[in-house]
């Protein structure tokens, strides 16, 4: 019986096309549902030009209003199927402006991203 070395390396490739269309459909279908969406952004090693074999798309949703808080607002919003991971940041408009104070290295990531 052949056993699996613990040193074997998978490779995946990454397929730069199907992803960037996949986050434009994906964006068009939330745009088209959810009203409150104000803006998205798409930061991250996606966007820089660095992505990785196992790099996630970095999306954040920025909305008028929600009555929920963000770890139960953020399923409305995640993608059925996607061919890599998803992080997706829902925020408020004003929890957006806050994180400039509490988290702003995690602020000026999302500002450096591309808006869709």
């Amino acid at each position: 019986m052949q056993r699996r070395s613990l040193s074997s390396v998978v490779i995946k490739s990454i397929d730069r096309d199907r992803v960037s269309q996949t986050v434009a459909d994906h964006v068009a279908r939330l745009r088209q549902r959810h009203p409150e969406i104000e803006r998205v952004i798409w930061f991250g090693s996606w966007v820089n030009g660095l992505p990785t074999p196992g790099s996630d798309v970095d999306l954040c949703l920025i909305l008028s209003s929600s009555k929920k808080s963000p770890r139960e607002r953020f399923t409305d919003y995640l993608p059925l199927c996607f061919p890599v991971g998803v992080d997706l940041f829902t925020y408020t408009r004003s929890e957006f402006d806050r994180l400039s104070r509490s988290s702003p290295g995690l602020h000026q990531a999302i500002l450096s991203g591309i808006d869709i």
